[in-house]
């Protein structure tokens, strides 16, 4: 095997991994965007539940060891 072709095997084999790699990133990506969504999602609708509460009926007594 000459030079060149050992050289371009290398640099086939190091763009193979380098495809999985950026292939595996991008699946990462999208999952964590998906996450993100859901987080956003619930943390839309539970600040809408604590809007909807009703608040505290004026400053909360000691606790009973007190």
């Amino acid at each position: 095997m000459s030079d060149l072709e050992r050289r371009l095997a290398d640099l086939e084999a190091r763009f193979s991994f380098l495809d999985d790699a950026l292939a595996e990133t991008d699946r990462t990506l999208a999952e964590q965007g998906a996450l993100l969504e859901a987080l956003r999602a619930a943390l839309l609708e539970l600040r809408e539940t604590a809007h909807q509460a009703p608040g505290p009926e004026g400053p909360e007594p000691p606790p009973p060891h007190y």
